[in-house]
């Protein structure tokens, strides 16, 4: 997993940038559309005016066939050294959980900056960007929540593990590495490593007095920006409150839910960013995602 300490530095000219997430481009094309034309962000974000473009996961299923067509479809509204990315969890379809490192060499043969676990500087702004997979403590039954999970969610036969092993095996020698499905198990241990590396960030001092602090995460950190909340919500999201009362965090963009909806927890303006999947419904509380997905320029309210 990539945890290199070196931020990535995005240049500074407008001080305008859009987060958004779940572009889900196969899904879209499968059936003859275009994710940005279909929600109509072609025209409605001012494109050329964006210092950076942050795509906070679910770019698309099965990377390995389709990342490429990703990088070139985002081409075209963004140039790659100003596009940022890290995985969701549609993102280890048909791949392994535990191979970040091949995600990014993919993002870097189409000069797209990874950011599984990296910071971003941008003037005087810092954004700290991790999948942040869930806990599954969000009604507070952890076990019941895994179990709802394990049953209901494709990522638990879609998205497969490496094994570590001893001497080669067979199969490796072969060049095909020993491999099992996920369980919630290695989730909830994913989202400790990841929560322990935001906390360890979010505790170092910024760089500059009054500079910024921006959390982009694939999952969910709060349920007031969750919607509707049932069993399986603890899949999507968690209740990382302590998170919000300990930093002061300017900002949180995620996605996964699909559900464009905004809150406001302690001081910190929490904002879904899906663009989510073609023909998807939307309600009447959400929100406009031309708006949610663009970090307010320093001094504008959020």
């Amino acid at each position: 997993m990539n945890t290199s300490s070196t931020p990535i530095e995005i240049p500074y000219q407008t001080g305008k940038v859009a987060v958004l997430a779940d572009l889900h481009l196969d899904s879209y094309r499968n059936i003859g559309k275009e994710p940005f034309e279909s929600h109509g962000l072609d025209s409605s974000l001012q494109w050329a005016e964006l210092d950076a473009l942050i795509i906070a996961g679910d770019l698309a299923n099965t990377p390995f066939s389709n990342w490429h067509a990703v990088f070139a479809y985002l081409s075209r509204f963004m140039d790659p050294s100003r596009t940022i990315i890290f995985p969701g969890n549609h993102d280890y379809y048909m791949g392994f959980l535990n191979a970040d490192d091949e995600l990014e060499k993919l993002a870097e043969a189409a000069g797209v900056h990874f950011a599984q676990q990296r910071e971003v500087r941008h003037g005087d702004d810092r954004y700290l960007c991790t999948t942040l997979w869930t806990d599954f403590a969000l009604l507070g039954d952890v076990q019941n929540a895994m179990s709802v999970a394990l049953r209901n969610m494709n990522d638990y036969v879609q998205i497969s593990k490496r094994l570590e092993t001893g001497p080669l095996s067979p199969f490796e020698l072969l060049g095909r590495p020993q491999q099992a499905a996920i369980t919630p198990e290695d989730i909830l241990s994913l989202h400790k490593a990841q929560r322990q590396w935001l906390e360890d960030r979010l505790a170092e001092p910024h760089w500059v007095p009054n500079g910024r602090s921006f959390v982009v995460t694939h999952h969910g950190p709060h349920p007031d920006a969750a919607g509707q909340i049932d069993d399986l919500t603890p899949a999507f999201h968690s209740d990382l409150t302590p998170l919000f009362d300990q930093h002061w965090i300017d900002g949180w963009y995620f996605g996964h839910s699909h559900r464009r909806l905004a809150a406001q927890v302690g001081s910190t303006p929490v904002r879904n960013v899906s663009v989510g999947f073609p023909l998807e419904k939307h309600g009447p509380e959400e929100l406009p995602l031309e708006e949610l997905c663009l970090v307010p320029l320093p001094g504008a309210s959020g």
